[in-house]
């Protein structure tokens, strides 16, 4: 976990100028559909992996997404089935 004061600083979830500005981290990533999403997208800012094991399978999923599109635009759209 994070400490508020650095969540602060580093501007992970608000812009010090503007409340309501999307120049920070939270902001600029946002590309979520739902708002569990956006609920997750934030947790995982501020909650980030720490774990070795559990970094290399998020990176592992992350490589499935970037190099299968199809894969991508059917989770995107609700429509993937696993095999």
């Amino acid at each position: 976990m994070i400490d508020i004061s650095t969540v602060a600083s580093l501007e992970l979830i608000q812009n010090l100028q503007n409340n309501k500005s999307e120049a920070c981290l939270f902001g600029l990533m946002h590309q979520t559909q739902t708002q569990m999403g956006a609920r997750l997208l934030r947790n995982n800012i501020l909650q980030p992996l720490t774990t070795p094991a559990a970094l290399n399978l998020r990176l592992d999923a992350l490589e499935e997404l970037t190099t299968n599109e199809e894969m991508f635009f059917a989770i995107r759209a609700g429509t993937f089935e696993d095999e």
